[in-house]
């Protein structure tokens, strides 16, 4: 059997017919080419694709400092001359009791809270926002207070890049200013006011980890379209407040993201709450302001709010504010291709916790016919049933830090990946494949994945020939020497893994990439809504930056998988512009790398 493989160059199409071997049905889908791509021994948790040069293909970010460039996407090497600084800075730690830990300070190079990249001043390369926790801060009982030997002076910042992947500080603005910093969390980057310039929505979480009062407020940064940020807060209406209990509290953010879940064209903001709180969907009213439609579409949080503990925990009922969900993470996606975005909500969810704790869930859009609400489908009645090492009586524990929807075997129909963390009971990256039937089907062994303690999650084709490729963190933190010598193999570096996806070209099934280019939209076209219909399938795309939790990014790509079909029959992008223009082509070949321009007849096909 020969399969056909189509690696995009810039200006250059080459095409390698490539045997497989008898018994390629048995095959792993997924090979971890770590190793093979001059990856090995390097460390990871967090992990980006992210094309920084220009040069069409992805290269990665690691741990939020770590760059390593891509060879056409057969290899990758690391650079020190990219000019993000990682200030030497003197750290030091504070106490329980607020005061400094003097002992305990070192200094090094300062590595920021969050590192996500996107084109901020729409020159065409994808400049760098760095963004720092305020540890410098003590709840006294009565007001935080500023406690100056902790303070290392680091700030968030922006990093334009001259086109080759070589980054210059922008000229600070409100967004750098010592006074406005907090505990920054994670970030989406997307053009709340559809003027072609992206802004920023900032998740900030706990001030003092587990102090409900006086969380981080979120912020919402307008860009100017030259890397300068101004706060657009209050006057956008997502202002909280520091008391806990009420609607509008401020929450401890872990991740936040964007989509257009009611299909009126307007970017909202999801917000992801940890301590069990419920999360905020605001909805963009296109006035400039938003507002908060959690509860009433189920965003927020399942129906259980009685807040009570199991009768062997012995804890007193948490009030119901307190009885939702610890997410972490958000996979968009029309899984069920019926034309409206979908959600994946990654949950930690413990078992002592009991019921009114939120298991992580499927949140079916109803569309409009449903009044834009979400239905929840917990993992447990949605996904077949997942085997832990530890088999706890009391309840299963679950730690779904990650997510993301994808299409592996390009047959239209989006899998479900999921990146649980490091807890010891057995945690791993696990795969759903989506079956005719809308069912999904653990095949985790078959995609060949053996990868316990997920760090991050990064999607995208690294190797430019029509299937999504997975980049993969690795966290160590709860799985000590003697758990991975037992169960690990014995394996002492959190290496990162990079699985290249081998069942999408095997499986015979077509394929489409597309990237856009804005004019009026900003230039990535991130928050652009594509529709793709061939072989009597429709599904749709939204292009993206911050995916939820901290660090969580993918590349401004659509990938769609097409089934059988050999050509597509109408493709329309709906630009992220004040007018929400829309362009459509038709008779697409399949298999193909797609750029389309705003305003251009044809695209670009290669």
């Amino acid at each position: 059997m020969r399969t056909t493989k189509i690696l995009f160059v810039p200006f250059m199409l080459v095409i390698a017919l490539t045997p497989f071997a008898s018994g390629a049905d048995d095959a792993p889908w997924f090979v971890n080419v770590s190793k093979d791509v001059g990856l090995s021994g390097v460390r990871a948790k967090d992990c980006i694709f992210t094309d920084l040069n220009g040069d069409g293909y992805y290269d990665l970010c690691l741990d939020r400092q770590r760059i390593f460039l891509s060879a056409g996407g057969e290899t990758f090497a690391e650079t020190t001359d990219h000019g993000i600084e990682l200030r030497l800075t003197r750290k030091v730690p504070m106490k329980k009791d607020g005061t400094p830990d003097l002992e305990r300070a070192k200094t090094g190079p300062f590595v920021p809270q969050y590192l996500y990249f996107a084109d901020l001043d729409n020159d065409g390369d994808q400049d760098a926002v760095s963004g720092v926790h305020s540890s410098w801060e003590y709840f006294d009982g009565r007001r935080f207070v500023r406690v100056p030997a902790c303070d290392h002076g680091v700030r968030s910042a922006i990093w334009l890049n001259d086109g080759h992947g070589r980054f210059r500080q922008a000229k600070p603005s409100r967004f750098s200013d010592p006074d406005m910093a907090g505990p920054a969390m994670a970030l989406a980057l997307v053009d709340v006011d559809l003027d072609g310039n992206l802004d920023l929505y900032e998740g900030r979480e706990y001030r003092q980890y587990g102090v409900l009062y006086g969380c981080g407020v979120d912020r919402l940064w307008k860009g100017d379209g030259k890397g300068g940020f101004s706060d657009i807060t209050k006057a956008a209406g997502l202002l909280t407040v520091p008391e806990p209990a009420r609607a509008n509290s401020s929450r401890p953010s872990y991740g936040v993201t964007h989509a257009d879940w009611n299909n009126d064209g307007l970017p909202d903001l999801l917000q992801l709450a940890y301590g069990r709180q419920w999360n905020y969907l605001w909805q963009n009213l296109g006035n400039g302001k938003f507002k908060d439609v959690g509860l009433e579409t189920g965003f927020s949080g399942d129906d259980i709010t009685h807040g009570r503990y199991p009768d062997w925990v012995g804890r007193p009922p948490e009030q119901p504010f307190r009885s939702n969900g610890n997410t972490f993470d958000c996979a968009v996606g029309d899984y069920d291709n019926d034309g409206d975005l979908d959600l994946f909500l990654g949950e930690i969810q413990h078992a002592w916790a009991g019921e009114a704790s939120d298991p992580p869930a499927i949140l079916e859009n109803l569309g409009a016919e449903g009044g834009w609400a979400f239905q929840r489908h917990p993992v447990e009645e949605f996904l077949p049933a997942r085997e832990f090492r530890v088999k706890n009586p009391r309840g299963i524990n679950y730690g779904d830090l990650h997510a993301a929807w994808l299409d592996v075997d390009n047959d239209t129909r989006l899998d479900l990946l999921i990146g649980s963390g490091d807890y010891p009971d057995g945690q791993y990256l696990r795969l759903y494949h989506q079956q005719e039937d809308g069912s999904f089907a653990d095949v985790t062994p078959k995609a060949g994945f053996n990868w316990e303690g997920c760090g991050d999650l990064s999607i995208g084709d690294y190797d430019r020939d029509g299937d999504v490729d997975i980049l993969a963190g690795r966290s160590f933190m709860r799985l000590g020497k003697a758990h991975r010598e037992k169960y690990m193999g014995g394996i002492t570096v959190n290496e990162v893994g990079l699985f290249r996806n081998d069942i999408g070209n095997r499986s015979g099934n077509h394929w489409l990439n597309v990237r856009l280019i804005g004019r009026k939209a900003n230039r990535s076209g991130i928050g652009a809504r594509i529709t793709v219909t061939a072989g009597g399938v429709t599904q749709i795309r939204e292009i993206r930056a911050g995916s939820g939790l901290a660090n969580h990014e993918d590349p401004p790509e659509a990938c769609f998988g097409l089934g059988g079909a050999l050509e597509v029959d109408r493709l329309e992008v709906r630009w992220p512009d004040a007018n929400l223009t829309r362009q459509v082509f038709t008779n697409i070949p399949a298999d193909r790398f797609l750029e389309i321009d705003q305003g251009k007849r044809e695209p670009l096909i290669r």
